[in-house]
């Protein structure tokens, strides 16, 4: 991506009194702070001999605040599931002095259909003269941390909003972002940031002049659109199940045990597994039938969530025969739930009283990872 420095040689009047500049124009000619004297001459004859008388007057130049700020691209095509796209804008100061700055990343609400969210873009700077695109590891981009920034007269810097595009952010689908610079300058409590076009903030500029409002509030703002113009459904939203049995444990005339025989009264551990990939996975829940000739063990539903993670297969453990008490797994993160239909923690036996059918775990909106759940149910006698 390469971008252009902006234009700092468009010259605007500066009128002594009662005109500004316009809030949209480029730096004025002569610098805050300039010293402009001008001496006035009287010339006359006294007693027959050529005499003269000067006066002089002096004053600082009246320091100009103004920022434009523009988007390199009043929109960027991109296609969703893309990493670190980066949106451009240049920051110029079109003031006559040295100011300070601010950066204010946003998203336009009304236009927000990727969707983003605050959290999800990052903003860098670049205050080289000939920047050439976003590249977290170029040593003139740094991370914005809500610092100010110094930008000289007729100078720029180059500004980046970072995001990743959502995996599963549709055809058209497009968020407008915004980045305001803001000033900082103030003085007796009275900030640029807060004045309206025109006003003076008394010696707040350069040398202790004063200090002019070009922008209104000390700010200007651009937005870029950032739209999903081409869709890989290979970056969607992808689910899947794995079913296996960790093992069975089971008594031969009520005595000896035996592991891994599925016998009449043997208690069978299942272990499902979900992956969620590239997208969030909303109102997720895992359902599984009780297979018939078998019946659910009371209190042996189980549950773990490894966001951004992976579950490996819980070594296998021995319920406590002949009562068939389930056995937590804590160890292996897994959390206990209870038969109540209805409660906090998603678990719930169908039908709730009576003979089991089926059990259910409500997960809720689930990010990219790993979900499981382990159940037993028993092979009747």
């Amino acid at each position: 991506m390469k971008r252009n420095k902006l234009s700092s040689v468009l010259t605007a009047s500066l009128i002594v009194g009662s005109a500004f500049i316009g809030s949209n124009a480029f730096a004025v000619g002569t610098d805050a702070g300039t010293a402009i004297s001008n001496t006035a001459t009287v010339s006359f004859t006294r007693a027959g001999n050529l005499d003269t008388e000067q006066a002089t007057i002096s004053f600082n130049v009246d320091e100009i605040i103004n920022v434009n700020v523009t988007a390199a691209n009043a929109s960027t095509n991109i296609t969703n599931g893309v990493k670190n796209a980066a949106i451009a804008y240049t920051v110029t100061n079109t003031g006559n002095g040295t100011e300070l700055f601010k950066l204010l990343e946003s998203i336009n609400a009304g236009n927000n259909s990727l969707p983003l969210s605050a959290n999800d873009l990052t903003v860098y700077f670049d205050t080289s003269p000939t920047p050439d695109g976003f590249d977290p590891n170029n040593i003139n981009e740094q991370l914005y941390t809500d610092t100010d920034i110094s930008i000289a007269n007729d100078e720029f810097i180059t500004v980046y909003i970072v995001t990743d595009v959502p995996n599963g952010a549709v055809l058209n689908a497009a968020s407008d972002l915004l980045i305001t610079a803001v000033s900082q300058t103030e003085n007796g409590g009275v900030k640029a940031s807060e004045s309206l076009f025109g006003a003076s903030i008394t010696g707040a500029g350069t040398n202790g002049t004063n200090a002019i409002i070009a922008t209104n509030l000390g700010r200007d703002s651009a937005s870029s659109l950032l739209t999903v113009t081409t869709y890989d459904p290979s970056q969607a939203l992808v689910v899947t199940i794995n079913k296996s049995i960790m093992g069975s444990t089971a008594q031969v005339n009520n005595t000896a045990t035996v592991t891994d025989q599925k016998i009449p009264g043997a208690i069978v551990t299942y272990f499902i597994k979900i992956v969620v990939a590239n997208d969030t996975a909303t109102a997720l829940s895992i359902s599984d039938i009780i297979p018939a000739n078998m019946t659910y063990v009371a209190q042996s539903l189980r549950k773990q969530s490894a966001i951004g993670g992976t579950i490996n297969t819980p070594t296998y453990e021995a319920p406590t025969l002949p009562a068939g008490i389930p056995v937590t797994y804590l160890t292996s993160n897994f959390s206990p739930l209870t038969d109540t239909n209805g409660d906090a923690d998603g678990g719930e036996t169908l039908p709730n009283t009576g003979t089991v059918t089926s059990i259910k775990v409500d997960f809720g909106d689930l990010a990219v990872g790993e979900y499981a759940i382990l159940v037993d149910a028993k092979i009747n006698n």
